[in-house]
Parts: structure tokens; sequence; C-alpha cells
């Protein structure tokens, strides 16, 4: 192993592809974000490792719990340069559902306070259980990410970028 140069300028890359979305039987959402954790450990502080695998998990929980064409496919996208962290996930939607999306989306990342809309959305909902939309509200009010969404050929795609700029 070389212990030359700056290891968090190293440039890392992976894509990984699922399909059927209905023939996944485990928790594949933690086991793709324990493998980016470790993956990316060899080169970056635990730091950006905890976020990337946070995210992951996150994104792709969504993905098997609220995907309906679950004859479908998913993609995972990691890349990282030292500058940005970037994560996207990509999964057949409807046009409607990629409506309601939106607007979480839009709600989320228009937010003056990604931590005072988080905090009032679990107190608003502590009452009747509600579920639905903290872990992407988390992912920008804790985590620090930026997310955006998109509708690409029948596909959603989620975008999570962290700017690295003066973090590793």
């Amino acid at each position: 192993m070389s212990s030359g140069g700056n290891r968090t300028q190293t440039a890392v890359g992976a894509s990984i592809y699922i399909s059927p979305l209905d023939h996944v039987a485990g928790d594949v959402a933690g086991l793709l974000g324990n493998f980016l954790f470790d993956l990316l450990g060899m080169f970056y502080p635990r730091q950006i490792c905890s976020k990337a695998n946070v995210v992951v998990i996150e994104l792709v929980t969504n993905v098997m719990e609220h995907c309906t064409i679950r004859d479908g496919a998913m993609r995972v996208d990691l890349k990282i340069d030292g500058d940005d962290l970037l994560i996207t996930v990509a999964n057949p939607v409807t046009p409607a559902e990629f409506e309601t999306v939106k607007e979480r989306f839009a709600a989320i990342a228009n937010a003056e306070d990604p931590k005072k809309l988080l905090a009032d959305t679990v107190h608003r909902r502590r009452g009747d259980r509600q579920k639905g939309g903290l872990g992407l509200m988390r992912l920008t009010a804790e985590s620090k990410f930026r997310l955006t969404c998109e509708y690409e050929q029948g596909f959603l795609v989620v975008k999570a970028l962290f700017p690295m700029r003066g973090f590793a």
C-alpha cells in the first residue's frame, strides 16, 4: 500500500445496477452502503465514508419501499474526487409518482432553515406517526447534502451532492 501523496484527492467511481427490483430478497440498501463505506475508507476520512453510507442507505431504501415498477431496474452511482461527493440513484417511476417526489424535494430545497423544517416536521408528525420525507430532510439539514431530482426517460434520478472543498 502506498503512503505517498494526498489520498483524499483520489478519484473513486462505482456503479451498481440491479434488475428486476422484485428479485431483491434482503437489505440491499445496507449492503451497498456498507460496501461503499469500506471502499471509500481506503482513501477518505471516516466522516466522508459515513456520509456516503447514510445517503446510499436512505436513497436505496426509498426506492425499495416506494418503487411501484418492480420489474424495473435501479442504478446507484458514486463519484468522489476530493472536491465533491456525488451519489446518484435512479429507478423507474410514473410521471405522477415523479411529480409527488418533485414536490417533496422542492419543499426541502426551498426551506430557509433545513434544521427547523426537520424539527417542525418531526413535531407535527409525532402524534399520528406519519412517515415519509424525514430521511431526505436529514440529509439536507444534518449531513449538508444538496438534493435534486429529475425525470429522465421514465426514470426518477435523485442526486445527492456534498461539496468537500475544505472538508477532507
